[in-house]
């Protein structure tokens, strides 16, 4: 059977996990960022091209406003979920250490539930943008996710609590 917490355990494996995640969500999140600034300067330096002797851009080259927002819309979406497994991982190196009631665990969950309510309400300035540059742009709220987050920030008080509990108890002793 195994463990949950302590080397070798279910937390050891799941921040296994999560750092292979990581690395995939740094790689996303470094493109969209790449992205984020190149998307601009596509039609002016596209324009510039046209204007050198000998060259040519045949066709159109696509890139708008709506494909800023689109490429906005993910960068936000992968920050939050960067910064979410940043502090999932400092959570999990307390608990496979045997301690996870402490006060810096119950912010680092209150902080997880800040940026996913971050992250579900920046959908409203997607949509914003979206209606000003004339955007197809799919960025719902999700009435799961506002749950979700009620959940994480339930869960902060209670690892609030049992840490309190905890130091309270480590003195009585």
């Amino acid at each position: 059977m195994i463990r949950a917490i302590g080397k070798g355990s279910l937390a050891s494996i799941l921040a296994v996990g999560l750092h292979i995640v990581r690395v995939i969500v740094w790689i996303a999140f470094a493109g969209l960022s790449a992205a984020l600034i190149a998307i601009p300067l596509i039609p002016p330096f596209a324009e510039w091209v046209a204007h050198v002797d000998g060259a040519s851009i045949e066709g159109d080259i696509g890139v708008d406003a709506g494909d800023f927002v689109e490429v906005l819309r993910h960068f936000i979406s992968f920050g939050v979920a960067l910064y979410v497994v940043e502090r999932l991982l400092e959570l999990l190196k307390t608990l496979r250490f045997g301690s996870p009631f402490v006060k810096e665990n119950a912010r680092r969950f209150r902080n997880v539930g800040v940026a996913l309510l971050i992250g579900e309400l920046s959908k409203i300035a997607i949509w914003i943008l979206a209606a000003i540059f004339d955007a197809d742009v799919d960025a719902d709220l999700d009435f799961m996710a506002f749950v979700s987050i009620a959940a994480v920030l339930v869960l902060a008080e209670v690892f609030r609590e049992g840490a309190r509990m905890k130091e309270e108890q480590d003195l009585t002793v």
